[in-house]
């Protein structure tokens, strides 16, 4: 299976999942997503990518440049949720992993 099936079966599951009210297989499933695509793009670079997703966003936190569209998205793929096991209402990493998908992948 391709990276783009790999993508789009994630977004998929994260979708549901929200639809089910499962907000935290939500989010995992949207950093898996995410992974996929930090992956692609890192591969694109000839940089072998790690296998864990907080690693491969770290790595491209400092890679890309401090005012690289990316880094809001990434650096919400790397918060953690709070007491209430929740994000702030304003992100959602399932469009998160979408808008990291058009900046760092061109088709």
């Amino acid at each position: 299976m391709g990276w783009q099936q790999l993508f789009n079966q994630e977004i998929d599951t994260a979708k549901q999942a929200r639809q089910r009210g499962n907000e935290g297989k939500a989010r995992v499933c949207a950093r898996r997503a995410a992974n996929i695509i930090a992956q692609e793009y890192l591969r694109s670079l000839g940089i072998q990518p790690f296998r864990n997703a907080i690693q491969n966003f770290r790595y491209l936190q400092n890679y890309l440049k401090f005012d690289h569209p990316a880094q809001e998205i990434l650096s919400h793929l790397l918060l953690k949720v709070n007491e209430d096991f929740t994000f702030p209402e304003h992100i959602d990493l399932i469009n998160d992993a979408h808008t990291l998908k058009s900046i760092l992948i061109k088709d």
